[in-house]
């Protein structure tokens, strides 16, 4: 066996895609183990109460292992153990070491049902203040007012008296001038419906602090967040660098304000989400000329979501020659004579949920015909959700009816729609998404 190299084996174990694989071809001997360990723990993914016991007590080298720690799916459903013996066994300061261990971490997720556990300031700590090589931190769906209340205090800047003040020149005031620090690689941020989180005391602070630091980000998820178009006004340096942005469910963001200056600043934007649906209806008062700028601006981007602009109708089609996802759902002042004139000659998958052109079944077949013709690599078209209405299985005999979760499509050519649009932000190309976070993306 030792006539293959370590390189070789390496190679043949990273073509896997199931951890069991890879485990199966380390018990062949000690030789094929050194090779392919580091790669049985590159990716971790905690989905159980018991998977985490069985983690926390590994060798602490093997921990040095980890580059992807994804608590994302975690939950107590099938395994068996009540909620409040599940939250009994996760403890802050053991987390905290859990977390520090993993030394080369680069990759964190953290769904709702961990939230308890980081409400706690000494894990908030070995996330911020251990990890230089973390590039990327995805929490979802942290709701609770603890969350908010110790990212807020361990995010605001130090007070010191006089005194103090005095001891320090200017280069160690800047150092003392908060008790946190953010990790130098960091790009990849999202706080996906952390609803309960506050612009004034965490998001300013936050980006403050990322601006002080030098940090660029590239991708950023604020969706379902509760912030303002003044964010944007500490925002400013991040614009040059920022290729994939959603603000999905923003409500309280508005236009003909920083953020629309902001939006034009992004000359490297290749994702952009801007959807403002609210509870079955078009949600956003955008003007109309803001929503040109938007578009305007984004010639680059090659997917958006103009979902829920009420302002948004068919003067403002125009030329996007990289676009291959457009959404623009609930949007009613859309003709499919307009429709058909748009150059977009990449487009592959297209949102109509809710807009005329989806709502009368009669008129479907001439839709998805005319549509089919004019953009020649369209393959997925997603239709009006949560509707009585009966959808054919078939149209003209090239679209087939396809439902996944809460959504609907048409697609043809034997496309499988299911993973094409992800409506939640992906933090990293070729992502291996945990069960909950897939839900967020392709079934929501």
């Amino acid at each position: 066996m030792k006539i293959f190299s370590l390189e070789l084996i390496e190679l043949v174990a990273d073509q896997f895609t199931s951890a069991r694989d890879i485990a199966n071809l380390s018990l062949v001997n000690n030789y094929f183990y050194s090779a392919t360990t580091h790669l049985l723990y590159k990716h971790v993914m905690i989905n159980s109460p018991r998977q985490y016991i069985a983690f926390k007590d590994t060798n602490k080298q093997l921990k040095s292992f980890v580059y992807r720690l994804d608590f994302s799916s975690y939950t107590t459903r099938g395994s068996r153990w009540s909620e409040e013996k599940a939250k009994s066994i996760i403890l802050g300061q053991e987390l905290a070491n859990l977390i520090g261990e993993c030394n080369q971490l680069k990759e964190l997720f953290v769904g709702e049902e961990m939230m308890h556990a980081f409400v706690l300031p000494q894990v908030i700590r070995s996330i911020f203040n251990n990890h230089n090589n973390l590039s990327t931190i995805d929490f979802t769906g942290f709701c609770d007012r603890n969350f908010t209340t110790v990212m807020a205090d361990f995010f605001k800047p130090a007070i010191l008296s006089k005194s103090e003040l005095l001891l320090y020149d200017n280069k160690v005031k800047k150092q003392v001038d908060c008790n946190w620090s953010i990790p130098s690689k960091l790009e990849n941020i999202s706080f996906y419906m952390c609803m309960a989180l506050s612009q004034e005391h965490f998001f300013i602070p936050f980006f403050d602090k990322l601006l002080m630091n030098g940090n660029q980000l590239k991708r950023l998820d604020l969706a379902y967040t509760q912030i303002t178009s003044d964010l944007f006004k500490h925002m400013k340096s991040q614009a040059r660098s920022l290729t994939h942005l959603n603000l999905q469910g923003c409500h309280s963001i508005r236009c003909c304000s920083p953020l629309i200056e902001f939006i034009q600043d992004c000359k490297k934007l290749i994702q952009l989400n801007l959807n403002m649906e609210f509870n079955g209806i078009g949600g956003s008062r955008f003007c109309h000329e803001c929503i040109y700028k938007i578009l305007k601006s984004s010639k680059s981007v090659k997917s958006l979501d103009m979902g829920g602009h009420i302002n948004f109708d068919d003067t403002m089609i125009s030329t996007f020659p990289n676009l291959t996802e457009l959404s623009i759902t609930y949007c009613k002042n859309i003709s499919l004579d307009k429709l058909i004139r748009f150059n977009t000659p990449n487009l592959f998958y297209l949102n109509l949920s809710r807009t005329p052109l989806t709502m009368d079944l009669n008129y479907l077949p001439r839709v998805l015909n005319q549509l089919s013709s004019h953009f020649h690599h369209l393959k997925v078209i997603e239709i009006s959700p949560f509707t009585p209405k009966k959808y054919p299985l078939s149209i003209n005999k090239i679209w087939s009816l396809y439902i996944h979760g809460r959504r609907t499509f048409y697609a043809k050519d034997n496309v499988n729609p299911n993973l094409v649009y992800s409506k939640k932000l992906l933090m990293l190309d070729n992502q291996v998404l945990s069960p909950m976070v897939s839900y967020w993306c392709y079934s929501y």
